[in-house]
């Protein structure tokens, strides 16, 4: 069973919600009022959602933060229902290759948007809100120069640490392709219905 407990923190507030899917959860969501103090402006600090995943520290920018799921039994449930909208599962550790173990001592998950595009992440723990100033947020080191220069946007200092920041783009990538693809087929479907209309107009002429 999913804990009635919410951890609240930084501009974070705390809303009791029920997913429609029976999976009964507590999320904490940007409140609409305190939206404008949250959603980045050019003079605004940067703030992030600092997390773990198989050990490491990961930052999600907060603009796309839509809530925290807490699960406290350590059980990866499907994707939840919040609000109508369905986020569909990202299996972060598994695409950032870190060690994962099938079961941990508790569990939350991130709802993350990126325009229309959504899905969550299972993560070990979430930290809170980091307000960050400009010189902690750092570019990614020479060492990263492959692919995972897409996976991440930079660097922010964290704990005597260092997380890297996600790119949500990428992370929901895959749902993206899902929603171009299913675009694309429907876009498909109306075609081949019109054509079938004219040439059922052609007959009846």
């Amino acid at each position: 069973m999913t804990s009635n407990r919410v951890e609240s923190f930084g501009l974070i507030d705390e809303i009791r919600i029920i997913a429609e899917n029976g999976l009964e959860g507590a999320v904490m969501s940007v409140s609409g009022k305190r939206e404008e103090c949250v959603s980045p402006t050019s003079t605004s600090p940067p703030r992030f959602v600092i997390t773990t995943i198989g050990g490491r520290y990961l930052a999600f920018q907060a603009e796309h933060i839509q809530g925290v799921l807490t699960s406290e039994d350590g059980e990866f449930l499907p994707a939840p229902v919040v609000k109508g909208v369905t986020y569909p599962v990202v299996n972060l550790a598994v695409r950032l290759n870190l060690v994962s173990e099938r079961r941990w001592d508790g569990t939350e998950v991130v709802l993350l948007a990126d325009g229309t595009c959504r899905g969550c992440v299972w993560v070990q723990k979430v930290h809170g809100i980091l307000e960050a100033h400009r010189s902690q947020v750092l570019p990614l080191p020479a060492q990263f120069c492959g692919p995972e220069r897409g996976w991440y946007r930079g660097m922010v200092l964290f704990d005597h640490n260092v997380a890297l920041v996600m790119n949500t783009a990428w992370v929901l990538e895959e749902q993206l392709k899902g929603m171009l693809s299913r675009t694309e087929l429907q876009g498909t479907e109306s075609a081949v219905a019109l054509q079938g209309v004219i040439e059922s107009e052609n007959q009846a002429c």
